[in-house]
């Protein structure tokens, strides 16, 4: 089984290829817009690679002479910009990055591989935001509220035409949040969860800055969520789309109450107009009802562990660097 990866050196792709890799069937090959370093982590995933190579997937001519090259069973497409707060400054690379980016792959494999299996990797950010205890199925209708979540809709809706059109085996999954072991610092758990190794380590000043802690996110565990991934590509239905998430919301202060207890210390909680967004959900929350009965996928690591996990491989990351 033959599955290529765009994106593969990010979080979810790291995550993705040592779930994908313990099938023994399994020929993994990778792409990122960035070659693979000497770093034990890069060395890790290059080993579990049968390839990798540099790849700009808003160039078409690199992306179609990549699927050229190796013909591939499957295709898991987790390339993009993918940070809502980032895409406000930069709208027009959020959207040639995730949208063009996403039509260039499509558009590879109706001409070079049209038997593929395409997961096309999305985000709940294209529901805007929900109505307070609710859960969020499918059939809601999209409204994306920064450039970020516009593209992932965009994203959306050519994978739904290329699979409709084209008869394409394209599965769109629009995932809610998660976190885990290795997520940069940019989102908001990693942050709060890198912010408080760093006091941990007396590199800064007792004072951890936020933004809202007053919003309600479906959070879940990335390990889960690349493990659903795998089951979409083998028992999802060509044209589909799936809410990836637990149904459960958590307050975003309760989280950051709740990492503060994992590090052992809560510093002064200092609220920063710069981490602030004016349109921000206030309640994002998923019915994963479809894909578990697609699937018999559920969660299974509790938000507990996963924020030890998270903060454990912060601080030893930090130590590492610093070491302190």
């Amino acid at each position: 089984m033959r599955t290529l990866i765009t994106g593969v050196a990010g979080f979810v792709g790291r995550h993705l290829v040592r779930e994908f890799a313990k099938r023994p069937q399994e020929e993994l090959h990778g792409a990122d817009h960035v070659p693979l370093g000497a770093s034990e982590s890069d060395q890790d995933l290059r080993a579990r690679l049968k390839s990798h190579r540099r790849l700009d997937v808003t160039d078409s001519d690199e992306v179609g002479a990549w699927v050229r090259e190796w013909r591939p069973d499957r295709i898991v497409h987790l390339a993009a910009q993918s940070s809502g707060a980032e895409s406000i400054g930069n709208p027009a690379v959020t959207y040639r990055v995730n949208a063009v980016g996403a039509l260039n792959l499509l558009e590879a494999v109706r001409l070079e591989a049209p038997e593929a299996g395409v997961l096309l990797v999305g985000s709940a950010d294209v529901y805007g935001t929900g109505a307070p205890g609710q859960k969020i199925r499918e059939d809601a209708t999209l409204k994306p509220l920064n450039p970020y979540a516009l593209s992932k809709g965009a994203q959306d809706s050519l994978g739904e035409l290329y699979a409709a059109t084209y008869r394409l085996k394209i599965l769109r999954t629009r995932t809610f949040s998660h976190t885990g072991p290795g997520q940069h610092p940019r989102f908001a758990l990693a942050g709060f969860a890198d912010q408080l190794a760093r006091i941990d380590a007396g590199l800064v000043a007792a004072e951890l800055r936020v933004g809202n802690l007053e919003g309600v996110r479906d959070y879940g565990d990335v390990r889960d969520v690349v493990r659903a991934y795998g089951l979409l590509l083998e028992r999802g239905a060509p044209g589909a789309a799936y809410n990836v998430c637990t149904g459960r919301g958590h307050l975003l202060r309760d989280l950051l109450d709740a990492l503060c207890d994992v590090a052992g210390f809560k510093p002064t909680i200092v609220q920063d107009p710069e981490r602030m967004r004016a349109r921000d959900a206030d309640y994002l929350v998923g019915d994963p009802a479809k894909v578990q009965s697609t699937t018999r996928w559920s969660p299974e690591i509790p938000m507990e562990r996963t924020l030890e996990d998270l903060y454990r491989d912060t601080r030893e990351r930090l130590r590492r660097e610093t070491g302190r």
